[in-house]
């Protein structure tokens, strides 16, 4: 009898747990963003959760979470109900917090589902204010090297992108930018000129290139960028100084059921090729992708082992 009623049990709730994913989503959805708003995770997330919002028939409200490098945000989406209801919206931040950390806020492939990448950067521009004296990549590394005051670069937290990518121009130039964290992107710290250099996606800093407020020095991807096709890639100035490692991607608690992440790379795929979204992903750098869970974990796989490289040539030790 007892055997019975915990048989029945088990059935009212997995019919109950199908009968929720058959009407989901029924009320708001909320999508974590680890970045204060204006940055890129910010400015695509948002226009993401609109077109979102339309599809499923429910709002997709962004929850700005900034700080710590995306750990206060991950942690927070990590210890959610699996219901489809929270999700992250994050980037490589989620692989270099995994491996900069000595004990690690959590495990990007244990602790999450990865749905889906919406968007690959192929590099970053290498930014500088105005008041540096360098015409270009060559002589920034050069004045680094002689100036009585240390160049200070930005980032937006101790193992992001931005500070691996520093650190790795140290290593392979000998130049001597100094780190400096912060809870968000640089932008405005540059501007103050209270770091002299920053490296940041197109789309966040374009209106300050074109104003004459900071200057893009090179980009770090393979091939030249469209949107400045005269901007030289570090690679022609450093050979083989390649950096593509920025990406932005869906991720859901850990047990999320797969129905609702396959729901949701569908949605997404989708939504990336809304003329307006892919617009604004392609302007700022970004290459839609839209790929499914399986393909999302695997290129994540490849990321940790990519980033522990990265890590070997920067010198950079877990803390």
């Amino acid at each position: 009898m007892i055997r019975k009623i915990f048989f029945l049990s088990l059935l009212a709730g997995a019919l109950s747990a199908a009968a929720a994913e058959q009407k989901y989503p029924d009320r708001p959805i909320r999508m974590v963003v680890p970045q204060t708003p204006g940055g890129s995770m910010d400015t695509n997330g948002r226009a993401l959760a609109d077109i979102l919002s339309r599809e499923f028939g429910q709002n997709v409200v962004i929850d700005n979470r900034g700080g710590a490098n995306g750990i206060i945000a991950g942690e927070m989406v990590a210890h959610s109900q699996p219901d489809g209801y929270t999700l992250l919206y994050s980037s490589n931040s989620m692989i270099n917090n995994q491996l900069v950390k000595a004990k690690p806020p959590f495990d990007v492939l244990r602790d999450f589902e990865p749905v889906t990448n919406v968007g690959k950067l192929p590099g970053y521009l290498v930014l500088i204010n105005p008041q540096v004296q360098a015409q270009g990549l060559k002589d920034l590394i050069e004045v680094s090297k002689t100036a009585r005051d240390p160049l200070r670069y930005g980032s937006g937290g101790i193992g992001n992108a931005q500070h691996l990518l520093g650190e790795l121009f140290n290593a392979r130039t000998g130049s001597k930018f100094v780190h400096i964290p912060y809870k968000g992107l640089p932008i405005a710290p540059l501007l103050a000129n209270e770091v002299q250099i920053a490296f940041a996606a197109p789309t966040t800093v374009m209106q300050h290139i074109k104003a004459g407020r900071l200057r893009a020095l090179a980009i770090t991807s393979p091939k030249r960028w469209n949107g400045m096709p005269d901007l030289p890639t570090t690679s022609e100035i450093i050979p083989g100084f390649v950096y593509e490692a920025a990406w932005h991607g869906i991720f859901a608690p850990a047990k999320t059921p797969r129905t609702l992440l396959l729901r949701w790379q569908a949605e997404v795929a989708k939504a990336i090729r809304v003329p307006k979204m892919r617009e604004l992903l392609e302007n700022g750098g970004y290459v839609p992708v839209g790929d499914m869970p399986e393909e999302f974990r695997k290129f994540l796989e490849g990321e940790l082992k990519q980033g522990r490289e990265y890590m070997r040539i920067a010198k950079v030790q877990p803390e």
